[in-house]
């Protein structure tokens, strides 16, 4: 609970963040001198140049390769004791980038050819972006329990779902026989989808996306979240705490959906890399650019018009412990276990810290947990002033 009141506008709290298990070494490499020299003086190359060997590139993958990012930007807060407890008043800028791909995908792209079927599982792209004004109360029971709550309500301008729940590839011929279904749901703004030309429609008449119309203005979304938290001082020394966030949905009028034709042929990947005569210049730039046209190729999708659609929030659940040594209570020891229910994006963390305070105006943590992305390791220092924090 708050020692006092306190007022705090635009740079109250910055919260940037990125996880993964993958991350650009896995994907950019660089050329040998010799093979520098050989195609023309460029000194990186992708993952599908022939320089680099299948089991190179693949060893360094998994079978769920991912990566998260996330903002959570204060712009306004006030925070004030009545009604018997503590008073919270909130405005926020909030953004989630997830995305989730299989190690089927990446062998397909490297090593096309060498199997006739290959089958992909959970493809997933999802970003949700949103404002949120929060009204929050917490206050204590007795001298043991502390329960808070928080209600937002959520103004949503850009969510965009593109999902691949199975895609099978067979060889038939020179050309890949795909099946599967591809379903994009986007509600940008106000914006609307682009079309290829005519020729490259559906039988069945529905256009191809080709991308995004010019951006116009728009608030397509608005829902409601909750948090809900509570902490037990079990001993002197020992404090319990258990809370869920973002407990709630947004629901987005008009937005885009599209999905693919079920049943359709696929060229294959072109020769992209450095040293082919496919690109241009053959820039780093310029091969990514070439792999993005392939894989659009690959997950071609057709319009299906407009309808309104209900997002659930990826809600996260957190329980956790805190211990105080008895011989010198300015050294905390904490546990904290998080969990975030999202469905193909979903991960669980643990979490141990030590919090050592020696003078009243310095803190400093150290922390080291186990993910599903892997292990992290972390420190922060504190510096508290009159009115103001320094981390």
């Amino acid at each position: 609970l708050l020692d006092s009141s306190y007022v705090s506008v635009l740079f109250g709290n910055i919260n940037v963040g990125l996880t993964g298990n993958i991350g650009l070494k896995n994907f950019v490499y660089k050329l040998s001198p010799a093979d520098q020299i050989k195609y023309g003086g460029y000194e990186y190359t992708t993952f599908m140049s022939p320089t680099v060997s299948a089991q190179t590139f693949l060893d360094g993958l998994h079978d769920k390769n991912r990566i998260d990012t996330y903002l959570n930007y204060n712009l306004f807060s006030v925070g004030f004791k009545a009604f018997g407890g503590t008073n919270l008043v909130e405005l926020n800028l909030r953004s989630n980038t997830n995305v989730s791909l299989p190690y089927e995908l990446f062998e397909f792209m490297k090593t096309t050819g060498e199997k006739e079927n290959y089958n992909l599982k959970n493809i997933g792209l999802r970003t949700q972006n949103y404002a949120e004004i929060a009204l929050g109360h917490s206050r204590s029971i007795d001298n043991r329990l502390t329960v808070g709550g928080k209600m937002k309500f959520l103004l949503g301008f850009g969510y965009a779902d593109f999902a691949v729940k199975n895609l099978n590839l067979t060889m038939n011929g020179d050309q890949w026989r795909v099946q599967g279904d591809a379903r994009l749901t986007a509600a940008l703004l106000n914006t609307k989808l682009e079309h290829e030309t005519a020729d490259k429609n559906a039988p069945d008449g529905r256009p191809r996306v080709k991308g995004l119309d010019d951006i116009a203005f728009g608030m397509p979304g608005f829902g409601v979240a909750f948090d809900l938290g509570a902490t037990y001082k079990l001993t002197d020394d020992l404090t319990l705490s258990a809370a869920v966030t973002d407990l709630g949905f947004i629901s987005w009028k008009g937005a885009q959906k599209a999905s693919s034709m079920g049943d359709y042929t696929f060229d294959g990947f072109d020769n992209i890399y450095v040293g082919s005569n496919n690109t241009g210049d053959n820039k780093l730039g310029d091969q990514f650019e070439k792999i993005g046209d392939d894989l659009e190729e690959m997950f071609a999708i057709y319009d299906d018009g407009e309808s309104n659609a209900t997002q659930a929030m990826a809600a996260t659940v957190n329980v956790g412990a805190e211990y105080t040594l008895p011989a010198y209570r300015n050294l905390r020891f904490g546990f904290l276990y998080t969990s975030r229910i999202h469905s193909l994006y979903s991960w669980h963390q643990g979490m141990l810290s030590a919090t050592v305070r020696p003078l009243k105006w310095i803190e400093a943590t150290v922390n080291g947990g186990v993910s599903s992305t892997g292990c992290t390791f972390g420190a922060a220092l504190s510096l508290k002033a009159k009115h103001f924090n320094f981390y």
